[in-house]
């Protein structure tokens, strides 16, 4: 049974956008009905205008646009209006040159459909897996929540959510066997105590987890990763109350991109402190001190820098993992300063470059 009126919030519109570019590797836009962005790639343009997807709901059909200004709002592209059950609930956009998207349209179209689709359960489910997967969604995602259907649900998965809670968000590298992984997964959250998860498209899972369960969740999903191989990430949300989770669940993608970006396996929200103030910075003033700092220098020289400051500014420690010689790190470290007019190796010089580089991760 699904829902009527359905309507498409913020989360589950970003949620969206994000599932695709990572499939398409292409910019993408959600929009509404009387054409502003709610969620986007780009977050640039989230609450802006875009007059081309306005006109797709007035034609019901796709807008290609050919040039950036041709709409006002839009760039070039392609827009697609987005239809359950013959009422459309969006428009949905890929940003680049036309001819190209239109290849990836049907595809982004269809991982569109199932997400709504996953969201839109709410009635009679047929299996468990499909009842733990709607409550969840229903917590991170900020829907409605009915605290008879809750309750009932909960019941019948014979689970009791504690008053506190947290979200964690697993992110899974390079699917070697995306067909036995979610088998594997299933089995061993279940094993663990874990009753509420999903599978998010398309390289993640998300959990919630009683906060008496913290520690032993932790430690059990660093056992199972390590005992296999499979290369993954894991961010860590905060700790509140129910009706916080959607904010725990902001929290661990914040956690979870902090730890991608650092190669680490895990990384707890509570542990950050500079990068929750760096996330806070207007997008603009991040791109211009990032571009001012370390906009010429290459990927290699952005690797070194990430890797002195991950071995705590030690040039032994540094150089063994680079395997350089120690003077041969020191004339790129020369070099870097060169370049930035900034010294890596001097206290005020290395923090700037630093903030420089957190603020690129983010």
């Amino acid at each position: 049974m699904m829902k009527e009126n359905f309507e498409i919030n913020h989360s589950l519109a970003q949620m969206i956008v994000d599932a695709a570019k990572e499939v398409i590797g292409k910019d993408i836009n959600f929009i509404q009905l009387d054409g502003k962005i709610i969620a986007s790639t780009d977050s640039n343009r989230i609450g802006s205008f875009h007059e081309a997807a306005f006109q797709v709901k007035e034609k019901r059909s796709i807008v290609e646009v050919s040039e950036n200004g041709a709409f006002k709002g839009a760039k070039k592209g392609i827009n697609y209006p987005v239809m359950m059950n013959q009422q459309m609930l969006g428009i949905i956009g890929i940003s680049g040159d036309p001819e190209e998207c239109k290849s990836l349209g049907f595809l982004l179209t269809k991982i569109t459909e199932v997400l709504i689709k996953e969201q839109m359960i709410v009635g009679k489910v047929h299996s468990l897996d499909e009842l733990r997967s709607s409550v969840v969604r229903m917590f991170i995602f900020e829907n409605e929540k009915e605290n008879a259907f809750m309750k009932e649900h909960l019941h019948q998965l014979q689970y009791e959510l504690e008053e506190n809670a947290f979200v964690s968000i697993i992110h899974i590298n390079g699917l070697n066997n995306p067909s036995t992984l979610p088998v594997h997964m299933h089995d061993m959250l279940l094993k663990q105590g874990i009753k509420l998860f999903t599978y998010l498209f398309p390289n993640q899972y998300a959990i919630i987890v009683n906060q008496s369960q913290y520690k032993n969740v932790i430690k059990a999903l660093d056992t199972y990763f390590h005992s296999l191989s499979i290369s993954c990430s894991i961010g860590i949300g905060s700790t509140g109350a129910l009706e916080e989770l959607a904010a725990s669940y902001k929290h661990a993608k914040l956690a979870l991109k902090y730890a991608l970006s650092k190669q680490a396996f895990i990384c707890e929200y509570a542990n950050l402190d500079l990068e929750m103030i760096m996330e806070s910075i207007n997008l603009h003033t991040r791109n211009d001190y990032v571009v001012k700092l370390i906009g010429e220098l290459s990927e290699e020289e952005i690797t070194l820098l990430h890797t002195y400051y991950k071995n705590n500014l030690s040039l032994k420690k540094t150089a063994a993992e680079l395997f350089i010689h120690k003077n041969t790190l020191q004339y790129r470290l020369e070099k870097i300063a060169e370049k930035t007019k900034v010294n890596p190796r001097d206290y005020h010089g290395s923090v700037k470059l630093y903030i420089a580089l957190l603020l690129q991760t983010l």
